[in-house]
């Protein structure tokens, strides 16, 4: 994975959730390719403290750019690694529905093709 750039604020972030986040964006694969030089990917974990009684607030965002589109998503969470996952899921949900939304358009303007070319030149909606 290239172009990856991880950001910890007001936290230390060790070899196990590095590897834990490598992980699950090894997940994200099936929809982006993180090999290609063009996809650059932002990844923020910070730690915040709500009150005394109240514990940490995990928040981990991430901004993964492609070629011609921008995802963003963020996640938090009591512990990083529930951040981490919660994060995940709402980007793979993004990157999944844009994904479905651009087949369905593709499949729209095949069908009026086809139209086109049965009917000999005439397309009605």
């Amino acid at each position: 994975m290239k172009n990856i750039k991880i950001n910890a604020i007001g936290l230390e972030l060790d070899e196990e959730t590095k590897a834990y986040l490598m992980k699950k964006l090894e997940s994200l694969r099936k929809f982006i390719n993180f090999d290609d030089e063009e996809v650059t990917t932002d990844i923020r974990l910070s730690k915040e403290t709500r009150s005394q009684r109240s514990g940490n607030l995990y928040k981990a965002e991430i901004s993964i750019m492609t070629i011609g589109k921008k995802y963003g998503a963020k996640g938090e969470g009591d512990e990083l690694l529930a951040a981490i996952d919660d994060m995940k899921d709402v980007i793979s949900k993004k990157i999944s529905s844009h994904k479905g939304k651009k087949q369905s358009l593709f499949r729209k303007g095949g069908i009026k093709i086809k139209k086109l070319l049965k009917r000999g030149g005439e397309v009605k909606d």
